[in-house]
Formats: structure tokens, C-alpha cells, sequence
């Protein structure tokens, strides 16, 4: 309970038990009546035995959150998963919740996928608004010093890269269908590529859903639909979070997934939007 609540009950019970004391100094100032001073009594063992009660739940309920909290220090924190609603993506919001209690000087790395026909990853339609907002708090974490270093992976599937000469170049494309990434997803990797203690490559996909790793102790991945037969597409439909402890080994081994990835990756270092293709006469005109 929160202490001006508690604060507010005990000033409520001094003051019932003091108009009844008044009461009852009242009342055998004028006449004594047993009745009354029974009743006087009565209601004074009420209040009295009600904070009792009131107390020993608020102990009970204290003790048993403190058990808790120590289970979680001892066993951990178990995995869970965040799945979308309709019109509320709960995967992204998620990942942005965790960003909130990450530990001060952690490393945040993002190994983003990007499906054969391009950006198609999003959580829900009409999701850029909630993607700038989560890319703000990234690089706003990033400026205070609690990332300590943001690192993004941009993981096209095999095939794609190994087929797009500007991909395997460092040459990121916004736009649609296959080796692009959406308008929102290309301004952030252009601040990335801005702000000092950011880093962005291209890699091949390892594993078809992107994944986000908090530091050493946290792991977040994407749930993903059925890829379409014909076109390809993907849906994530929410995000699987684990934690060390308990789960030391799962995030070790996307550990060991990251380190594969970083070994064939290439620096971007240029991001080409739709409008840098306009002839400079369009764009004057413009």
C-alpha cells in the first residue's frame, strides 16, 4: 500500500477512536449508562481489533511479495510472451517496456530480418508511429549513457543479398519489394549512422526473425505468421522474452548466433531514399 493511503486509514482510526473516547468521557460526566458505555466499548474493540486485521494483512501481503521478489532473485525471471491485439501492437510495446529497466551501461544490439519481399515485419498495419517513438527512446537511452553502445544488424534473407550487389556493398535502399527497408526504418539508420555510439551493417539472415539482446541477461524475439506461399510475406504477431536467470543457456546461444552474424556483415554506409533517384531538374522543380 502506498504510504500516504496508509498514512490517510491511520489518521481515519485515531479520529474514531478519539470521538469515542469523548464520547464516552462525556457520558460519564452526566449520568453513568451501562448501556451505553457497553456499546462505547464495543465500538472501541471493533476499530481497535480492525486495524489489527489491518496490519497483519498489510504484513502478509508485504511478506509474500518479498518472497516473491527473492524467488525472482534465486530462480529468475520466467519467459513469457506478448502476443498482438487488434489495433495494439503489444510486441513492439513490450520490447520499448524493456528498454525501461535495462541496466545502466548495457550494450543493445538489434539483429533486424527483413523478409524476401522487404521490409514486411511489421507488428500491426499503421505502425510507424509506434516504431518512431521506440527508435526515439533507443537513441534517447543512447544519449544519457544507459546504452552504452546500439548496434543494428539489418538481415536479409540469403538469396536477396547475395543477389544485390548495392546490399553486399553496404548500400541500404528504402522503397518496396525485395532488399528494402520501409521510410521509417530508413530515417532511423540514417540517425544511426549520425550518432556517435551507434553502429548499422548488412548481414545474411541466420535466422528468419529478428532479435533483440538487453545487455547480457536479456533476449527478446519475434513471433512471426507462415510465410505467404506466393509472396513470401511475414507478420510478426508479438514478441518471446527470456531473461537470465533462468534461462543462461537460450541466450548464450543467441549469443553465439550474433557473433555468426557479425562475422559476415558489412558497414553500410549509405542510404538511399526513392527521392535521390529525381533527376535534379524534377527536384528543382519540386
Amino acid at each position: 500500500m502506498k504510504p500516504l493511503r496508509r498514512e490517510l486509514l491511520n489518521g481515519v482510526l485515531v479520529l474514531v477512536v478519539a470521538s469515542l473516547l469523548s464520547v464516552a468521557f462525556s457520558a460519564f460526566q452526566v449520568s453513568f449508562n451501562p448501556q451505553l458505555w457497553v456499546l462505547i466499548l464495543m465500538a472501541l474493540a471493533i476499530a481497535v481489533s480492525g486495524y489489527i486485521l489491518f496490519e497483519f494483512t498489510l504484513g502478509v501481503i508485504a511478506s509474500a511479495e518479498d518472497r516473491v521478489k527473492e524467488w525472482l532473485k534465486r530462480v529468475g525471471t520466467p519467459a513469457r510472451i506478448e502476443l498482438n491485439r487488434e489495433g495494439e501492437p503489444a510486441g513492439l510495446v513490450a520490447v520499448g517496456d524493456a528498454l525501461k529497466i535495462i541496466k545502466p551501461g548495457s550494450d543493445y544490439t538489434v539483429m533486424f530480418y527483413i523478409g524476401a519481399s522487404g521490409d514486411d515485419l511489421s507488428f500491426v498495419k499503421d505502425t510507424a508511429a509506434v516504431r518512431e517513438k521506440y527508435y526515439g527512446q533507443i537513441l534517447e537511452l543512447l544519449k544519457v549513457g544507459t546504452i552504452r553502445e546500439y548496434k543494428r544488424l539489418m538481415c536479409f534473407d540469403y538469396d536477396v543479398l547475395a543477389n544485390d550487389p548495392e546490399l553486399k556493398s553496404g548500400i541500404l535502399r528504402v522503397g518496396e519489394g525485395p532488399g528494402t527497408i520501409s521510410r521509417v526504418v530508413g530515417e532511423h539508420c540514417r540517425r544511426i549512422m549520425e550518432t556517435r555510439g551507434c553502429s548499422l551493417y548488412v548481414a545474411p539472415a541466420i535466422l528468419r526473425f529478428s532479435v533483440v539482446l538487453y545487455g547480457g541477461d536479456k533476449v527478446a524475439i519475434t513471433v512471426d505468421t507462415a510465410a505467404d506461399q506466393h509472396t513470401g510475406d511475414r507478420r510478426a504477431v508479438g514478441v518471446l522474452s527470456f531473461s537470465d536467470p533462468p534461462n543462461a543457456e537460450i541466450i548464450d546461444q543467441f549469443r553465439q548466433i550474433e557473433r555468426a552474424t557479425e562475422r559476415r556483415m558489412v558497414a553500410v554506409h549509405k542510404i538511399r531514399f526513392p527521392e535521390d533517384a529525381t533527376p535534379i531538374a524534377e527536384r528543382a522543380a519540386l
